[in-house]
């Protein structure tokens, strides 16, 4: 038996492409996912809209989403560029009132003001496209 050369593909090189895909496909997926997430009604999506505030205040982050007074930016770019796989990553509303907004909320807020709002269910119905948007971008990247 006589020793070959190796003519197969470079082991490191590998490992290198396929972790840039990796992280393009789980930024490009969590890209997709915010903008689900941040889509209104009148849009197709499923975010109620006023004024835009909730919309506007997804975020993408390291940590969960810390409620914000007053507007939000609407930019969660600098979010998905810093995630990595295998680290957790959250997608979620800074609106102080995107709770209520989501799942409802019935009774008495802290100025005495009184509400029985069925929730709009945005949060879950985000999450459940998120099978179809990683599908969908591992197919952009030339996956199966």
């Amino acid at each position: 038996m006589s020793a070959s050369a190796w003519s197969g593909k470079n082991p490191s090189d590998w490992a290198e492409q396929t972790d840039r895909l990796l992280t393009a496909l789980l930024r490009n997926s969590v890209q997709d996912l915010a903008q689900v997430a941040a889509k209104t009604i009148p849009e197709g999506g499923n975010v109620p809209v006023k004024t835009g505030n909730l919309a506007r205040s997804v975020v993408v982050d390291n940590k969960p989403p810390t409620v914000i007074e007053g507007l939000a930016t609407g930019d969660y770019s600098l979010g998905i560029a810093n995630i990595k796989p295998g680290e957790t990553v959250y997608v979620g509303w800074q609106a102080a009132y995107s709770r209520r907004m989501n799942y409802g909320f019935v009774g008495a807020d802290s100025l005495g003001r009184v509400y029985n709002q069925a929730g709009f269910g945005f949060a879950e119905a985000a999450a459940a496209q998120w099978p179809a948007i990683v599908a969908r971008q591992a197919a952009a990247l030339g996956g199966k």
